[in-house]
């Protein structure tokens, strides 16, 4: 099982910016081994909320903007998966590369609640987006970075994340995309493409504050 330790950075601070990126180096569905686009991912917390950033190299550019939990899963998307505790219940975050944002929680993919829009608008604002079609390979490169305050966790009454172990994965996807591509942090293990597994998610530790 895959093990991620997320730093504390002060809200204050660029040390984000120069945190080592991640791959997503799975893509489950796929029939042969070479990857449909290039998406890594760093991830690091302050006392109020996370801090996501996503890079990604791909051949198509195929986006619109949405309305606040709107299908962005269409869309060159990214996603972000977090479940607190043991009871089964998670946290799932889909960005577009406008910025549209989608996030809902519960035990499974039908059996989900929205997070009110109110609180997702705070983080759509938080987005910024930069665009190269002379990246290698000739793909659109496009960065994202997202602030998730810890009110976003709507349904957990959460205060603050630091010390607290939890469940994660990262994913990129572009269902309706030319060649729609599914790629994951983790393993992932149905006959089709649904990153919704709970119990395939790696184990990730906030790390104290070290005041």
């Amino acid at each position: 099982m895959k093990l991620l330790n997320i730093p504390f950075i002060p809200q204050d601070s660029h040390a984000h910016e120069k945190l080592i990126l991640n791959p997503l180096t799975i893509e489950p569905w796929k029939k042969d081994e070479n990857l449909s686009c290039a998406a890594a991912f760093s991830i690091s917390h302050f006392d109020q909320g996370i801090r996501l950033q996503f890079v990604v190299t791909e051949p198509f550019l195929k986006v619109r903007k949405r309305k606040v939990n709107g299908e962005v899963h269409k869309d060159n998307c990214v996603e972000f998966f977090i479940a607190f505790g043991d009871d089964g219940n998670y946290y799932n975050f889909e960005f577009n590369c406008l910025g549209s944002v989608k996030a809902a929680y519960g035990k499974s993919r039908p059996h989900r609640r929205f997070v009110p829009p109110d609180l997702l608008v705070m983080v759509a604002d938080q987005i910024s987006i930069s665009m190269d079609n002379a990246a290698a390979g000739k793909g659109i490169r496009w960065d994202i970075s997202v602030v998730l305050p810890v009110s976003v966790f709507y349904y957990s009454n959460k205060q603050a994340l630091a010390g607290e172990g939890c469940a994660v994965n990262f994913a990129k996807c572009g269902d309706s995309l030319p060649q729609p591509h599914f790629l994951s942090w983790v393993g992932l293990y149905t006959d089709q493409p649904d990153f919704h597994q709970p119990e395939s998610f790696g184990k990730a530790i906030f790390e104290m504050s070290p005041g």
